[in-house]
């Protein structure tokens, strides 16, 4: 099994001093000379040399190694629990004979297992390294980790496509979608949404109400208000003023008010009910027994607020006849 405590994306790479074969010499490296730099660093674990799948992708990584550090200012580095010398000797044998045969990327010798421990990819029981890649930016950050079967080798484009991918969003802040290539549109991450109003608060269950009454007797309302001109012209015809006028109107509101379970509009003023006679919000909302939230049956809340909209009908009905007359006055006046 591999160490606890893996390095994880996010947190700051453990900087390291190590000997590494570069160009089959042995020098020194460590993270910090690459942060220095303004370098982004692939640092690439691999189990041990001389296997089989380890010199495929190494050397795949050096012939392209260019492509990471002049397109994209990113080192490449492969790090093993082998020594030092046994690396050179690698880096030096020709590929017929299982080496190397001269790559250009360091060989990082951890045989003190203090760099493999550091990152939680040491396998304490054989002594190697699990096949694990970290991408570290300039800063010194784990910004990607990938761990994988000991015998299966990476790809170099899926490497260079995930360096493409977190410069992007270094770059512009946005994040990029499944198999997200360079040159395409990112996504934007910010997770802000369109404001569009603060949150609307009734203050009683009156407020609440109205809309959906205006809603259930929106076509009997229409149906009222059509009938409207047909009422005032016949009362002018009639020659019998307001009394004709409000009986008219009594008589086409109780054709429209459901029998059923409710009660019909009352035609005294003095007993009908009206939702503007005192202003919303006030106490006597919440504590009428007239408008009771928990009233029921021909008495209780669907009762009176029937009563309530047919008398303000008869109001609007009234004060447009008075309008009306008004405007007649006033062309005869003059």
């Amino acid at each position: 099994m591999s160490a606890q405590g893996r390095v994880r994306v996010g947190q700051q790479a453990p900087d390291f001093t190590c000997n590494a074969v570069v160009d089959g010499r042995i020098k020194e490296i460590s993270l910090s000379a690459y942060t220095q730099a303004n370098h982004w660093l692939l640092l690439l674990f691999f189990p041990r040399a001389w296997s089989y799948v380890c010199p495929t992708e190494i050397r795949a990584y050096s012939a392209r190694v260019e492509e990471f550090l002049y397109s994209r200012a990113c080192a490449v580095a492969f790090a093993s629990t082998d020594s030092e010398a046994c690396l050179r000797a690698w880096n030096a044998t020709g590929e017929l004979e299982g080496g190397l045969g001269g790559v250009h990327v360091p060989l990082i010798s951890d045989g003190s297992h203090r760099l493999s421990r550091a990152y939680g990819v040491l396998v304490e029981e054989e002594g190697v390294a699990e096949r694990a890649m970290f991408v570290i930016d300039p800063k010194g950050r784990v910004r990607a980790v990938a761990v994988g079967d000991i015998d299966v080798g990476r790809s170099v484009d899926e490497a260079q496509r995930v360096l493409d991918a977190l410069g992007f969003k270094d770059e512009f802040g946005e994040g990029c979608p499944a198999d997200w290539k360079k040159g395409d549109k990112g996504i934007d991450v910010s997770g802000k949404s369109k404001v569009e109003g603060q949150v609307e608060v009734r203050k009683s269950w009156v407020d609440w109400a109205r809309p959906k009454i205006a809603r259930t007797w929106s076509s009997a309302s229409h149906a009222s208000s059509r009938s409207l001109s047909g009422i005032m012209e016949s009362s002018r015809m009639n020659g019998s003023g307001d009394n004709f006028l409000v009986a008219s109107m009594h008589s086409d509101i109780d054709r429209m008010t459901p029998r059923s379970g409710m009660i019909s509009a009352s035609r005294s003023p003095a007993r009908s009910v009206s939702l503007t006679s005192q202003p919303v919000g006030s106490p006597s909302d919440a504590h009428s027994p007239a408008f009771s939230p928990t009233s029921h049956g021909p008495g209780g809340m669907e009762g009176q607020m029937t009563q309530a909209m047919m008398q303000q009908q008869i109001d609007n009905m009234q004060a447009a006849l008075a309008n009306q007359k008004l405007t007649q006055d006033i062309g005869v006046a003059n």
